[in-house]
Order: structure tokens, then sequence, then C-alpha cells
């Protein structure tokens, strides 16, 4: 196999992981509109990162963990309700991403890869990044999986039980940023929340435990990723669309399941 094609290999199983278990708590939770704000912020990050001439990576982490740290804020302020204040600021991020590209003018700057991804041009430190943030969110699971998931399934109880209602938000915000983060350059910013709502949403019709849900929310993503990546190289096609495509498909065939 090419460098590139077990480079790009590499990376999807990494985001996939990833993003099938973050996944499973976005769709519990309700928060498909975090997930697609925080995308958008992470156009300010890439655009700010190419500004400054910093390390793309390191601009994407402290502006998405920034977004979501200000959002988590704003949320305890009881002024608007959440999807107002996600709406508000995800445009304002998306906009503002796309105003300093603009005078950045940057003429070697890939605006198709920022929006929908490039997985073939994925570089070895890209790849270090990817298993650094998997190794740091799966760590993070492990710990406060128990707790997170009280939280999820009755609020109620965990808070009476001496959980830290908004610690714990503001962790599970930070882990979503970090994932947003590290998957930009792989899926783009218009197309990462696919991978963190469609995966799930499959593995929640077949799943009985939450615990199976995560197991098999990473394994379709895997499938996908697998699939998409194989298309794209046989029919030369854009690879971040074709794994969206594949998992589209297995969304609809896993209605049939409901329908029997």
């Amino acid at each position: 196999m090419e460098d590139f094609i077990v480079r790009a290999l590499l990376s999807a199983i990494g985001i996939s992981v990833i993003t099938g278990a973050l996944g499973c708590f976005i769709i519990w939770r309700r928060m498909s509109y975090f997930s697609e704000s925080i995308s958008h912020s992470a156009l300010l990050g890439a655009s700010l990162g190419l500004a400054s001439g910093l390390n793309i990576h390191i601009s994407l982490i402290v502006v998405s963990i920034l977004y979501a740290v200000l959002i988590v804020i704003l949320q305890q302020k009881d002024f608007l309700s959440n999807d107002a204040i996600l709406g508000i600021f995800s445009h304002i991020a998306l906009s503002l991403g796309i105003v300093v590209l603009g005078l950045v003018g940057a003429t070697n700057v890939d605006y198709f890869s920022l929006l929908f991804g490039d997985v073939l041009s994925i570089s070895n430190q890209d790849i270090v990044w990817i298993y650094t943030i998997l190794v740091l969110v799966g760590v993070l699971l492990s710990i406060f999986w128990q707790r997170l998931l009280l939280l999820t399934l009755n609020e109620a109880l965990a808070v009476a039980n001496g959980v830290n209602r908004l610690m714990h938000q503001l962790l599970f915000m930070l882990m979503v940023a970090l994932t947003v983060s590290v998957s930009v350059q792989i899926v783009g910013v218009l197309l990462i929340t696919s991978l963190l709502i469609i995966p799930p949403a499959i593995a929640k019709t077949f799943a009985k435990s939450p615990t199976q849900m995560v197991f098999l929310s990473i394994v379709v993503s895997m499938i996908a990723v697998f699939i998409g990546l194989n298309s794209s190289i046989y029919y030369d096609i854009s690879t971040t669309p074709a794994i969206v495509l594949v998992l589209g498909c297995l969304f609809v065939l896993s209605q049939f399941k409901n329908n029997h």
C-alpha cells in the first residue's frame, strides 16, 4: 500500500474511535447542534493559525476550547435558550473565520480541504496529534464514564449523589472541542458533525446497553471509513463525502430493522 493511503487509514480509524464514543453522548444528551456549532468555530481556529503562523493544530485546539468554555458560561446565564446561544455564536465564528481567511489572502491555502477535509494529505505529525487526543479522551472517558452516564440518564439523581453538573458538562464539551480540532483536517468543518451523529444513530438501533452502543458506533464508523476510503480511491472522488454517503446508506438500511 502507498504511504499516503496507510496514513489516511490510520488517521481515519483514530478519528472513528473518538467520534464513535463521544457521539453516543451527543445523541443521548441531544447536543447535535453543539457539535455543529463548535465545528464552525474550528474554521476560525484554522484561519487564525494561518494568519499568525502558529501550528494549525495548536490554534484549532485553543480556539475550540475557548469557544466551548464561552458557550458553557453563557448557558449558565439563562438569558437565552441554548439553541439561540449556539446559533448566534456558531455563525459569528464561521463568518469571522471566513473574514480572517480573506484578509490573510494566502494563495497556498486549500479552502476546499478546510471545509470538507482531505484525508489523503495527512502527515505523520497529524497522526501523532490524532492519537494523542485519542489517548487523552479515552482516559478521561474511562475515568468519568459512570458520572457522565448518570448525568446523561438522570441529571437530578446525579446531582443528588454529589456529581458536579457544571464541571462534567464543561469536561465533556472540552472533549468534543479537542475531537473537532483534530478532525477538521480529515473530515472538514462542514462534515465533522456527521461522524459524531450518524454512527451512534445507527448503533442505537441495535444496541441493548450504553456500552454496547459505544462499541457498535465505533465499529460502524470504522466500516464506513474503510468503504469510503476505498471508494474514493477506486472512483477518484472526494474521500470525506464518500465516507458520509456510506454512513447515510448504512443509516437508511438500519431503519429497516425498526420496521420489522
